[in-house]
């Protein structure tokens, strides 16, 4: 079988990369990490306590190898016992990598789905109800604190619909993966869940996929998690004995932090159509590692190609493909840039089992990062933030029964604006039409170098493919980097950066006008309630620093009101 392999272009950064490696390579910074010492990182007591309970990831493999077995008995206990669909409920990193893989794989054999739901939007948590047979159906509750309001609001909903279906020994339905001591351990006890992963808890969440968060649903998601894991310790081997520019993490994560630096931070992935599903995951643990202290690296995930003189400087682009696959328009694209200084990296994975290597890879570029930046790459204050945002409004709507003030301030048919940042000012007349208003909100104040679509509902084919014509014009006409999220998905992941990253973004968060109800058994707020509240607590965040912000509600499918925004984008940018 191929091995999969990585090559690095530096461009023009490369004294100051060589400079870096060189720096690095005398700190042994890689061989510190792999060794769990986090003095490397800082002088600091306090925070390398903090630090030393997050470094477990980095012999995860090797301790999962022993577990194999167990897990692949217990899938197997699973299927023959009438399982015919498992549902993975998780948020962030307890969500990305059982998503990636189940794209990657579909499902396991003897199983008819397998799904992940890690929005709160009442139509995708719907979706996934449809989807399934209650009787027959595994769910798997994954929360590290064992606290996440989704993730646990999903498991209260799917339980309250299984005895609707009068399910009888209800527990035997659900799984746990959880930290020991949690809630999610204590509640899965009480109701007798049919079985409890209690994972190490010393591995974060965005660093867990080789850990019982993604292993375990990667075994119902169809993966061969045995060469998977094998891959990732071979992996583990070669980073610990590799040093300098023969170590491919050391290599990559120099590399990343080295041209964010010296102003190129748009980490701007050309993924094949095997290898897409890999960068959202991706994505997550780099955004969610670096942006912090205004620094880090801005992965961009899925925009669509253009010409090489319609992009700025600010790129760093790696290439992805698995060994043998065609892509023929990243291959066109890759050649137009001819003797350009482009800065690239190319990864060529050789099957689907080295997913454990990648997993394994860009977790230790991505700490290698965090030692260049001079940053802990292993907390996420301001998703925590965005989290108590959320929890306060909840709090308040309880008390009041209401949301905090979000009246329209102007309706363009399909659209209604809702709230903008305090930092601009806006007059009646550029109010009046959305055309006139998208040109200033666009123009107006300090240059931005990225924008972001923030998006509260359900993705689907037809917002993604409003979402593309809405990037490509934007890239095209502005030269700004383009990105686009699904909340809640990306306030545990990406919006780490938005809040605590260099301050050169600009956001359009679309929300419902109304997302209907869909009851919680035992809460006092409803789906749409949540979803509602999860947006306004992140538009706050956004707005709170002055950042560039529009909330913009759409009416009827969003589809729809992001057609119209994208022909309002058109216009403003003739």
């Amino acid at each position: 079988m191929k091995q999969g392999s990585l090559q690095v272009k530096t461009g023009k950064i490369d004294d100051a990369y060589a400079k870096a490696l060189k720096k690095a390579t005398k700190a042994a910074v890689i061989q510190n990490i792999m060794q769990r010492k986090p003095a490397v990182f800082t002088k600091s007591a306090k925070i390398k306590k903090l630090i030393a309970n997050r470094l477990g990831w980095v012999d995860s493999a090797a301790k999962m190898k022993r577990q194999v077995s167990a897990i692949e008995k217990f899938g197997q206990s699973v299927i023959k016992s009438g399982v015919e669909h498992v549902v993975l409920m998780g948020m962030g990193g307890s969500s990305l990598c059982p998503d990636l893989i189940g794209k990657m794989h579909r499902k396991r054999a003897g199983l008819k789905s397998f799904n992940v739901i890690d929005s709160t939007d009442p139509a995708a948590v719907r979706a996934v109800a449809r989807m399934i047979e209650p009787k027959k159906t595994l769910f798997i509750v994954a929360s590290k604190s064992g606290g996440t309001v989704e993730t646990r609001s999903h498991e209260a909903f799917f339980i309250g619909l299984l005895k609707e279906n009068k399910v009888r020994n209800i527990g035997k339905h659900f799984v746990a993966i959880t930290d020991p001591g949690s809630g999610l351990q204590k509640d899965a006890k009480k109701l007798k869940y049919r079985k409890v992963f209690l994972n190490p808890a010393d591995i974060g969440g965005r660093y867990s996929a080789l850990s019982y968060f993604g292993l375990v649903p990667a075994y119902f998601a169809g993966a061969d998690i045995r060469a998977m894991v094998e891959d990732a310790v071979a992996f583990q081997k070669l980073l610990n004995e590799r040093e300098g520019e023969t170590n491919p993490a050391m290599v990559l994560g120099t590399l990343m932090a080295v041209a964010a630096k010296e102003g190129i931070d748009k980490l701007t992935f050309v993924a094949s159509k095997k290898t897409a599903p890999l960068v959202p995951w991706i994505e997550q643990l780099v955004a969610e590692s670096t942006g912090k202290s205004g620094k880090g690296v801005v992965p961009i995930d899925n925009e669509p190609l253009g010409k090489i003189e319609q992009y700025k400087r600010d790129r760093l682009f790696v290439f992805l493909k698995m060994a043998g696959e065609k892509n023929l328009a990243g291959d066109r694209f890759r050649k137009s840039f001819g003797r350009k200084k482009t800065s690239i990296v190319d990864i060529e994975l050789g099957s689907k089992a080295e997913l454990g290597r990648q997993f394994l890879l860009w977790e230790a570029a991505t700490a290698v990062a965090g030692y260049h930046f001079g940053i802990n790459p292993f907390d996420e204050p301001n998703v925590t933030e965005s989290k108590n945002n959320t929890n306060a409004i909840l709090a308040a709507f309880e008390r009041s029964g209401a949301f905090p003030d979000q009246e329209p301030q102007k309706r363009w048919g399909k659209l209604t604006l809702v709230g903008y940042d305090n930092a601009r000012k806006y007059s009646r007349a550029q109010m009046k039409d959305i055309t006139t208003f998208v040109k200033r909100f666009l123009q107006g104040g300090k240059p931005s170098k990225y924008i972001a679509m923030l998006n509260y509902f359900k993705t689907d084919s037809r917002t993604e493919a409003a979402l593309e014509k809405a990037r490509k014009l934007l890239r095209d006409k502005t030269g700004m980097a383009t990105l686009r999220g699904y909340g809640p998905r990306f306030l545990h992941s990406i919006g780490q950066l938005y809040k605590g990253g260099p301050r050169d973004g600009m956001f359009v968060v679309f929300v419902k006008s109304n997302y209907g109800r869909l009851p919680i058994p035992g809460q006092f707020f409803d789906f749409g309630q949540l979803i509602a509240a999860q947006a306004i607590g992140d538009s706050q965040a956004l707005m709170n620093r002055d950042l560039p912000t529009l909330v913009i509600a759409i009416d009827g499918n969003p589809a729809d009101g992001l057609d119209a925004f994208v022909s309002a984008v058109r216009r403003a940018l003739k």
